[in-house]
């Protein structure tokens, strides 16, 4: 497996103002809630998949069907949701937007995602976020979403090991098992913090837990001051 700084995990906790984070966790409960309105199954592709057995979402998205209201499910955003009802999928945990990728490559470019309507729920997080100098720019916004019972599948972000992905990922709350996996060794590494970075690049996912949550992440450029900071400028810049 890939480490960052020799290590499977890496916890932010102390290079934030943590505290204040932790008192946003009601209104960015509030966010969740008024952002599910628009809630998707997350989509993925079988290559991404430790068990290739079932398809992604993403493997038969764009294969049209010969139905009157295939149009206006894909206008929609609810094409997805459709889709798991009638193809052998998998898909975990669903998805809520803040901003949206137009290009998966790009998607850590300011210039390359799109505000949805939700992003006019987490204003606070913005200003927080913009007050812990943590990127010069980021891009996409996204929650994930686990329901009780629901695990988020095994699965890698890309599996080319020199993409060195740069994001925070946020889970308030103790409640969501989080872990990244060495498929080599059998052994989970658990995310245990409240914000953290891991490489994506690894296989990754989380167990069902009895409790609902929510994890979050921010895809951008890391700031010079930031990886100073955290003593991670050789992996990022070098």
């Amino acid at each position: 497996m890939y480490l960052i700084d020799n290590q499977p995990t890496i916890d932010f906790s102390s290079y934030v103002d943590l505290d204040n984070l932790l008192k946003l966790k009601p209104y960015l409960d509030y966010a969740v809630v008024k952002s599910s309105s628009i809630v998707t199954p997350t989509r993925y592709y079988h290559h991404q998949f430790l068990d290739q057995k079932y398809q992604g979402i993403n493997d038969v998205y764009n294969i049209p069907v010969d139905f009157e209201f295939y149009q206006e499910l894909k206008d929609t955003d609810q094409l997805a949701s459709w889709l798991r009802y009638n193809q052998d999928l998998i898909h975990g945990q669903q998805s809520v937007q803040i901003r949206c990728a137009l290009n998966w490559n790009t998607k850590h470019i300011n210039s390359e995602v799109f505000d949805t309507k939700n992003i006019q729920y987490w204003q606070c997080f913005f200003d927080w976020i913009d007050g812990q100098n943590i990127f010069n720019e980021y891009g996409r916004v996204v929650v994930f979403l686990n329901e009780p019972g629901v695990e988020t599948p095994i699965h890698r972000d890309s599996p080319d090991p020199t993409r060195r992905d740069e994001f925070i990922w946020v889970s308030l709350g103790n409640r969501k098992k989080m872990f990244v996996y060495d498929a080599e060794k059998n052994i989970k590494y658990y995310v245990d913090t409240p914000i953290g970075l891991f490489d994506a690049t690894n296989y990754h996912g989380a167990e069902a837990g009895e409790l609902a949550s929510w994890s979050l992440r921010v895809d951008g450029i890391f700031s010079k001051e930031f990886l100073d900071k955290t003593g991670l400028y050789n992996h990022f810049r070098l």
